[in-house]
């Protein structure tokens, strides 16, 4: 394989690590050394390897190396009859308003921000006592980063309806709202969905536009787009200890680490979450492409600077990517479909948060650290926390919490976490 051009193609890339793309192709095959290639050059994303090959997207030039090194491939055709049928980025907004209007004691829209062509971020907020940030684990659901990864978009807006036709008359879900805080993102890429692509309206992919933590990035917004720095600043307010993005293009349940080979180090209670969403949904639980429907992210194929390895080195917020549907934008008649296959794992994911335990300080400008210690005395790491609290999913079973806050005092506890949801949640006062 002749790699003359490599690096012509490496150089010109000013912003390589941000995610350019402004060409996209599905290369055929598996070839190892062009994969290896490919994961050394941080100008190049790959995504969705399947059994006959894989998607790539970069920069201009991308095409004319690939061709001059032989590579076979294929430009990606735009099903335009797939598009009828799909909201409006309007006909969201105003669909969203009307129902924060319909129940504004449980449900609150606002805005974290704006895309590059100014549309709003929107957040739906659901809990019991929606205007008040009440001490309660916190969960969040993001969509549709990618703008043509379209189905999750679709679906989070028939589970905030769901959620909300449902309390007072489902238990669980009535439970549920009542010691959470729900935060639901339908579109983190509203721009790329109306352009019908991949990137935002600048033409850069926003799943690799997080800081990347095995390059020594710091965790900053300089450089980054709008959207991204939107989600960074959000998620800093808050205090999110479990999560997920939906994507779309296979069907599986993709848990950390995207960037590196190393096991995070809560890989099996990673795994346990990753199957109590693909265990629901049997597309998923039956897969032949993957083992019970889920996939460690490198062992799939490396992501560096995505949102999911971002939002646990530096938000302890566990979060894992499920990917909703072989086709990316379906036809919009198969949607329902789709949601009656996910609404039972949406809905038994989003109750794990409750599978954990935390602290709470009365002063809430104190920080400092935490030492977890399983019952066998392991040590678990320790943590960092801000604003006089801490939450941490967890698995079941008994733990001693070391809390020592940056003025000097320590104060220790025990929490038994199970998976039932409790009053405002597993929290100890201290």
């Amino acid at each position: 394989m002749n790699f003359v051009l490599l690096a012509v193609l490496t150089c010109s890339v000013a912003f390589a690590s941000l995610g350019r793309i402004d060409e996209q192709v599905y290369i055929k095959g598996h070839n190892k050394d062009l994969i290896k290639l490919i994961e050394s050059q941080p100008a190049l994303t790959m995504d969705h390897m399947d059994l006959n090959g894989f998607e790539l997207y970069g920069p201009k030039g991308t095409i004319e190396w690939l061709n001059s090194i032989g590579v076979s491939y294929k430009v990606p055709h735009n099903h335009k009859e797939f598009l009828r049928g799909y909201p409006s980025f309007s006909k969201i907004q105003s669909d969203l308003k009307q129902l924060a209007s319909n129940y504004p004691k449980i449900a609150k829209l606002f805005s974290i921000g704006k895309s590059v062509q100014g549309r709003d971020l929107w957040v739906m907020k659901i809990s019991d006592n929606v205007d008040t940030d009440e001490m309660e684990p916190e969960f969040k659901y993001i969509s549709s980063m990618h703008g043509d990864e379209i189905t999750g978009r679709e679906l989070t807006q028939f589970l905030i309806r769901d959620i909300l036709e449902s309390y007072g008359k489902d238990e669980k879900i009535t439970a549920l709202v009542n010691n959470t805080e729900i935060y639901i993102m339908v579109s983190m890429n509203p721009d790329g969905s109306e352009l019908r692509q991949r990137a935002n309206a600048n033409d850069y992919d926003l799943n690799r536009n997080f800081p990347n933590w095995t390059a020594g990035e710091e965790n900053g917004t300089r450089g980054r787009q709008p959207e991204t720095i939107a989600v960074m600043n959000f998620q800093k307010k808050r205090n999110f200890s479990l999560s997920a993005n939906f994507h779309g293009g296979a069907v599986c349940v993709n848990y950390p680490w995207d960037s590196s080979y190393k096991r995070h180090p809560y890989n099996d209670l990673l795994i346990k979450l990753s199957l109590v969403y693909a265990d629901l949904n049997p597309q998923m639980r039956n897969s032949t492409e993957f083992d019970r429907g889920i996939t460690n992210g490198a062992d799939w194929y490396v992501l560096k600077g995505g949102m999911q390895d971002w939002s646990y080195i530096w938000h302890n917020d566990m979060q894992v990517t499920v990917e909703l549907s072989d086709r990316k934008w379906p036809r919009y008649s198969k949607i329902p479909g789709f949601y009656k296959k996910n609404k039972a794992s949406m809905l038994a994911y989003m109750e794990k948060i409750h599978a954990g335990a935390g602290f709470y300080f009365a002063d809430k400008s104190l920080k400092g650290e935490v030492q977890i210690l399983d019952s066998s005395n392991k040590d678990l790491g320790t943590f960092n926390f801000v604003r006089g609290q801490f939450y941490k999913v967890l698995d079941n079973g008994t733990y001693d919490f070391i809390v020592t806050t940056s003025n000097g005092k320590v104060k220790e506890f025990t929490s038994i976490v199970n998976d039932s949801i409790k009053t405002n949640g597993n929290y100890k006062k201290l």
